[in-house]
């Protein structure tokens, strides 16, 4: 018997091993095996085929172990990585990799059997022996008023007298309660009144609500139970919808109302978000109503805690029906799932960038439904561009909320003229004397700011002031920001850092100038201008450890500082009730990318972090965005709300150029290290495209930062028709890659491969 297996390597194809006697009757598709692969590896692969049919002509190995006992992927998982590795063309091995946690996939450098890293976690309990006697045993523990308090509370905690079979308590909470040490337990042991024994505990934070203390989801407001039950006739025909419900209109309730409706069916449900932070305040709402019956999964758990969660979800107890989680959710072995809720569907950081495979979360979440005859709920208050357009091509259904939770009304969004600013000397450092006064007011009333600026560390700039000598990256395209706090310089795209240098390298002048405001920078000029601002910052520096969202949302929350200033995570999804004023920094930065979907997202980004504002009823939110023209209709279009204008406007334009969603695109991606010889190759490479695709082939060309890491950038775009057929697409790419790996050795050297759909 053979097996044909899935191994984490970047290979677009199966494996087939030779199973030893005895091991026939004991696998079964979807376990994992070890098996040794080139001269000195072992891997984990997972078995998808079993055949009695041997290959022809090829030396087959014989698998060394079997790792489980039950399969670990269910069958509509492997039909979903087949799916993401046909669709976004990458190796199913990348598939596996990104999939599984990395203790589920153990692997070593030498031939052999490969060591499981996990066990599961355990923990000392205590379990009370309880007499008949029950005056005897205090008699008896009369002179030791300690061991009295600690029998006390094991009393107390284990029901011992409320029931017929006590709880055992877990032995550290015993303590606490009883102030005793683990000396006076021992002693409590030694007298026969208890016992303490291991027990194996749940490494997940599952918060402490038990099904007794759960809440009720609050009740719906007229327009949600409107919108509710719009939902569920849209999922009569459609099996997506699209719930366009403008900031603060409640799409949470709906949410969990839906939610409840499912798990009552007995299936299970996935809501994704694009952010960590996202995960930190929904998981207690979310809490409050289902307790333990939801989990969180996403990259800041510990590789245990993520094995654990798969674990559970593959085990016949079933107590796990609500996963809230960011993308990689879509890969956890799912029961069967009845509803799938993508959160902030327009977000960007959905889509992967590296390494492979380069899925996007939103439309894999669609297929993972597809896969189990679930429903689709996107929900957003400023979709994304294609999946408006799929809405109103009636593809999707579609249902809207157009007014604010409890009746609070939309926050009055203002255009600062930073050009008039200047001119008229009403500026301090980035901040125009308007927003400045606007804050001043707010920190007074007592309320609460939030400061959006798209930069993180200090300054992006550093600048001789006598030769113009600035530092860049040695191995990337750009130049290195400052970092004030530890006092070096960082390259955002490699990590390479370098300390704050004395004086210029070139002209030796110590005076270098900091050009440009990062978040960083933000924070302490905000402090020098306003006394009473109290700043904490949320970017990728500051929320590095696990627990680091948590803190910065909490203290923010109860008010231990009064501002928050950020990067694009402050616009995903927050939900604060003291926000009144809200300030976009440099507007400009946002549009003026050469991007295509750049005013779609610079809506998005200014019309989200506005949202934060007013978000409770007796207080007008105000936003204030500086720019430097407030005259672009784009600007209007955000202070006005008005989506819809937006989407018409960008839609046109993108119908006009031959821009998604009115084709498809695909990115070919060339990486080498010597630029000549790669711009040749990629030359080459669009030539043979060219011969089948025709005009539909843009490039090569360098992207915008042409050298990253090392390597060198060349990439060339296909731009498909929407009803091209992509099997055929995929065959026509896939021969002619052939074709250059068969006629350039230089394809041997390069780094290659495809983004389908780009972000």
């Amino acid at each position: 018997m053979f097996a044909e297996l899935i191994l984490p390597v970047p290979l677009h194809r199966t494996f087939t091993y030779l199973l030893p006697h005895g091991m026939e009757e004991k696998i079964r598709v979807g376990m994992r095996v070890s098996v040794p692969f080139g001269r000195n590896h072992t891997y984990t692969g997972i078995v998808v085929g079993l055949t009695p049919k041997a290959p022809e002509g090829i030396e087959v190995k014989e698998v060394v172990e079997l790792l489980d006992e039950s399969p670990i992927l269910r069958h509509p998982q492997y039909a979903l990585w087949q799916w993401i590795a046909d669709y976004y063309m990458c190796p199913i091995g990348d598939v596996m990799k990104a999939a599984l946690p990395s203790e589920l996939k153990p692997e070593s450098g030498k031939k052999g059997t490969i060591r499981e890293d996990f066990r599961p976690k355990m923990k000392p309990f205590v379990r009370i022996i309880l007499r008949d006697d029950l005056a005897g045993v205090f008699d008896q523990l009369k002179r030791s008023a300690r061991q009295q308090s600690l029998f006390m509370a094991l009393l107390d905690r284990s029901r011992a007298l409320q029931t017929k079979d006590p709880e055992p308590v877990a032995q550290d909470e015993l303590l606490k309660a009883s102030g005793c040490t683990t000396q006076q337990l021992r002693e409590l042991v030694q007298k026969g009144l208890c016992e303490v024994f291991q027990k194996e505990v749940s490494r997940l934070d599952t918060g402490q609500y038990s099904t007794e203390r759960l809440e009720p989801p609050h009740e719906l407001t007229t327009m949600q139970q409107v919108a509710y039950r719009q939902v569920c006739e849209s999922f009569s025909t459609h099996q997506v919808t699209l719930l366009h419900g403008v900031t603060s209109s409640g799409k949470t309730e709906i949410y969990i109302h839906l939610m409840q409706e499912v798990i009552g069916q007995r299936r299970q449900v996935l809501m994704m978000v694009p952010e960590i932070a996202l995960t930190t305040q929904l998981c207690h709402r979310l809490r409050r109503v289902f307790g333990r019956r939801m989990i969180v999964y996403h990259s800041k758990l510990s590789d245990a805690e993520r094995v654990e969660i798969w674990q559970r979800m593959l085990s016949d107890e079933g107590d796990i029906d609500i996963i809230l989680g960011v993308r990689s959710s879509v890969f956890l072995p799912f029961r069967q799932i009845g509803l799938v809720i993508v959160d902030e569907e327009h977000e960007p950081s959905y889509k992967q960038q590296d390494p492979s495979p380069r899925y996007h979360g939103r439309d894999v979440a669609v297929m993972l439904a597809v896969r189990h005859g679930a429903k689709v709920l996107l929900g957003s208050a400023t979709p994304s561009l294609e999946s408006w357009y799929l809405a109103g091509q009636s593809k999707y259904g579609l249902v809207t909320l157009t007014e604010r939770h409890a009746g609070v009304s939309m926050p009055s969004i203002k255009l600062l003229s930073m050009t008039d600013a200047r001119r008229d000397g009403c500026v301090q450092g980035p901040f125009s004397s308007q927003l400045l006064s606007a804050l001043r007011h707010t920190f007074s009333e007592g309320k609460q700011a939030i400061l959006f600026q798209n930069r993180r560390g200090f300054s992006p700039v550093v600048e001789c002031v006598s030769c113009g000598w600035s530092p860049r990256c040695p191995r990337c395209d750009v130049s290195l920001t400052y970092h004030r706090r530890l006092r070096q310089l960082s390259c955002h795209y490699c990590g390479y850092q370098m300390p704050w240098p004395a004086q210029c390298p070139i002209c030796h002048n110590p005076k270098l100038e900091l050009n440009g405001y990062g978040t960083e920078r933000i924070e302490d000029l905000l402090r020098d201008a306003l006394p009473l601002a109290r700043p904490v910052r949320m970017d990728t520096d500051t929320t590095s450890s696990r627990h680091s969202y948590e803190r910065i949302l909490a203290d923010f929350e109860q008010r231990k500082s009064n501002v928050l200033i950020g990067t694009q995570m402050v616009s995903k999804g927050l939900d604060f009730s003291e926000v009144q004023t809200v300030g976009v920094l440099n507007a400009d930065s946002l549009m003026n990318f050469p991007d295509f979907r750049a005013h779609e997202r610079a809506f998005q980004l200014m019309e989200q972090v506005a949202g934060r504002a007013g978000r409770r009823s007796g207080q007008e939110g105000e936003v204030l965005i500086q720019c430097s023209n407030p005259r672009m209709p784009l600007l209007h279009q955000v202070v006005h709300h008005d989506y819809v204008a937006m989407a018409e406007t960008q839609l046109a334009d993108r119908q006009k150029y031959g821009f998604p969603p009115f084709t498809r695109l695909i990115f070919i991606n060339i990486k080498g290290r010597y630029e000549d010889r790669l711009a040749a190759l990629a030359q080459q490479y669009a030539a043979l495209l060219r011969q089948s695709f025709g005009d539909r082939v843009l490039g090569p060309e360098p992207p915008g930062i042409g050298r990253v890491r090392n390597l060198y950038i060349q990439q060339i775009a296909l731009k498909m028709e929407r009803e091209a057929s992509t099997q055929l697409t995929r065959q026509y790419l896939s021969s002619i890659h052939q074709t250059m790996l068969n006629s350039n050795p230089d394809m041997q050297r390069v780094v290659f491969y495809y983004d389908v759909d780009p972000v």
